[in-house]
């Protein structure tokens, strides 16, 4: 502690102070190796991303450490800071190719760490934007032979467009709404879970009138969802995930045809559909704790 403190009047006096003098022959001060001090406090989190691209790229890199350098820049980006500097860093047109991996867990990943990065921040949207991030992940959506991928893909285009309004903008322009509903013809029960529930959460904000509405979809947005033909998908839909016993799945989809009879046309498209009455009669016995009683009522 006496050490300390003489270091510090030291170093602390000026010019005018009566500091102890240095001695000739004490030894010049060293300036620390700046790997002593990543050691100490930790690399900087620009250089941490980087490496961690660096190491998913290297050709030597065993898949397993690809997907925990994936693992580490997600968590990196969860930092909105982080998220907004992948653009200076020139890391977006890496991170985005990586959706062609050859491997499904480093698309997974790859699209992980973007969806995270996009979530909320104006910045990070503005430049996967730039990039072309979106008509990225919406092929990965369509294309991509691998259930899980194309989950997480849904993720990365949810978290694109929710509350932003530039984002779906995008997501119109480049065929989001049939490609989503695609995914709600042919996907897995997990999937069509998480677009049902998307979908669901878009009408509720085309129809929150207490955000400005240069802060929100429009109605076009809903009424395209009704004409395009999405009820009659979601009852096909309902049909199987009666059968595969998902309840999950088939809840949110209730809540999305529900959500969607808050409109004129959602409601007109519901009523039209012969079938649909048929099907919630059927699962009712087994999925008894699933509310239906409200899209019923709008059926009879």
């Amino acid at each position: 502690m006496e050490s300390l403190l003489k270091w510090a009047i030291l170093n602390g006096a000026t010019a005018g102070e009566d500091a102890p003098a240095r001695s000739a022959d004490a030894p010049v001060p060293q300036r620390l190796d700046p790997a002593v001090i990543d050691a100490i406090l930790g690399k900087p989190a620009s250089v941490q991303m980087t490496e961690c691209l660096d190491a998913v790229e290297h050709p030597e890199t065993p898949l397993e450490a690809r997907e925990v350098a994936l693992d580490d820049l997600e968590m990196l980006v969860e930092n909105i800071d982080n998220a907004s500097n992948l653009e200076p860093l020139n890391l977006w047109p890496r991170l985005l190719n990586l959706y062609n991996d050859a491997a499904p867990s480093v698309r997974i990943g790859a699209l992980w760490v973007s969806g995270t990065a996009v979530q909320h921040n104006p910045n990070a949207q503005k430049a996967f934007g730039k990039h072309n991030g979106m008509q990225s992940a919406l092929s990965v959506l369509q294309n991509d032979s691998v259930d899980t991928v194309r989950t997480k893909a849904l993720y990365c285009v949810s978290s694109f467009i929710r509350a932003n309004v530039h984002g779906l903008t995008d997501f119109v322009a480049n065929n989001g709404l049939p490609i989503v509903q695609l995914v709600v013809e042919n996907g897995s029960g997990a999937l069509r879970q998480k677009a049902f529930f998307l979908l669901h959460a878009l009408i509720d904000e085309a129809l929150d009138e207490v955000t400005p509405e240069e802060l929100r979809p429009g109605m076009y947005l809903p009424n395209a969802i009704a004409e395009l033909g999405f009820v009659e998908a979601t009852v096909n839909a309902l049909k199987e995930l009666t059968e595969a016993n998902h309840g999950m799945a088939y809840e949110q989809a209730v809540g999305f045809l529900t959500a969607l009879c808050a409109t004129e046309k959602g409601k007109q498209a519901v009523k039209e559909c012969d079938a649909l009455k048929g099907v919630l009669d059927e699962a009712k016995a087994r999925f008894p704790d699933i509310e239906t009683d409200e899209l019923s009522q709008i059926l009879s």
